[in-house]
């Protein structure tokens, strides 16, 4: 596990550069922070919410990084289906 504590990390001058041209941001930090966020959220392993939180964005705001780079944010999976499906049907109940 690694230290709790802020860390230094070397990044080579391309990775650098790389970033500098292709991530949003004030400094190299904030890129690097939202380039890894974006990474975590991709990956599963935080959740929207919480890779906003790590950047220090706002919410919308971090929305919007996703969305001009074309990454998918919200999921719409079979459950959520089977109860928007459930919901109309008790709406339609309740209309009778």
């Amino acid at each position: 596990m690694l230290n709790k504590d802020d860390m230094n990390v070397r990044l080579s001058h391309e990775i650098i550069q790389i970033l500098d041209k292709s991530v949003n941001g004030k400094n190299i930090d904030k890129k690097v922070r939202l380039s890894l966020a974006i990474g975590m959220f991709v990956d599963g392993t935080v959740t929207l919410e919480r890779a906003s939180e790590l950047v220090g964005m706002p919410l919308s705001n971090f929305i919007d990084v996703l969305r001009n780079k074309k990454i998918p944010w919200m999921e719409y999976t079979a459950e959520h289906l089977e109860d928007d499906e459930m919901a109309i049907q008790k709406y339609k109940d309740g209309l009778k």
